[in-house]
């Protein structure tokens, strides 16, 4: 399971799903490791160091809602 339950770079929160289970993918950045979502990439790069060497979908934040 994910250590994140919102992204670390904007902290945008996954929101849904009825009973608790609604996620956001997170992408890392390869360069330097930042960990962002949808919500704050800056295209296809990093919105932190502005590498597009990027692991797509790396990780997941889940809400326990």
């Amino acid at each position: 399971m994910s250590k994140y339950k919102r992204c670390p770079t904007c902290n945008h929160e996954a929101s849904g799903g009825l009973f608790g289970g609604a996620y956001i993918k997170l992408h890392k950045c390869k360069d330097k490791g930042h960990v962002f979502c949808e919500e704050c990439k800056n295209g296809d790069s990093c919105p932190k160091c502005g590498s597009d060497d990027i692991r797509w979908n790396d990780d997941e934040a889940y809400t326990d809602k």
